[in-house]
Formats: structure tokens, C-alpha cells, sequence
């Protein structure tokens, strides 16, 4: 990641030390060792869901769904197999 003098602010963060392990270990795979590249990746994806609640907003919200329905999204974020429906005779 390039530095870009006069657009960057240094800062001084607290992280729990198992959390820094895990950025420390992504810095060094993804970013030769640059922590901040790290924190400016989570930055960015935090850009992005700011961004998505933004546009659900302007959108009028979140549309209403069943209990079933909320259900089955759960089941399958969570990598479960979907219920069959079984057809009407």
C-alpha cells in the first residue's frame, strides 16, 4: 500500500493481544508485515456495510419475512442443509 502524504492520520489503538496476533499474521501474509494495510482493509470493508445500510435505508428498510423464512437464511449462512418442502396433493 502506497502512502500518500497529507491524506493519512496516525492513531493509537487499544487490541486485545489475541486480535493483534491475528492482524499481525494477516499483515505478514497478505501486506509484507504492513499492519496498517490490515487496518485499512477492515476500514474499507466497514466503508462498504455503512454503505449497504445506507442504500437498505433509503430503500425503506428491511421487507418483512416469516419466521420460517428468517430461519432457513439462518440455517444456510450457517452451512445447514435446507428443509425440503413438501408439496401439497
Amino acid at each position: 500500500m502506497a502512502k500518500r502524504a497529507g491524506v493519512t492520520e496516525k492513531i493509537s489503538v487499544s487490541v486485545n493481544r489475541d486480535d493483534m496476533a491475528i492482524i499481525r499474521k494477516r499483515a505478514k501474509r497478505l501486506y509484507g508485515g504492513n499492519v496498517s494495510a490490515v487496518i485499512a482493509e477492515v476500514i474499507a470493508r466497514a466503508k462498504a456495510q455503512e454503505q449497504l445500510s445506507d442504500l437498505l435505508d433509503w430503500l425503506g428498510g428491511p421487507a418483512p419475512m416469516s419466521k420460517e423464512v428468517e430461519e432457513e437464511i439462518d440455517r444456510e449462512l450457517a452451512g445447514q442443509r435446507r428443509k425440503r418442502r413438501t408439496r401439497a396433493a
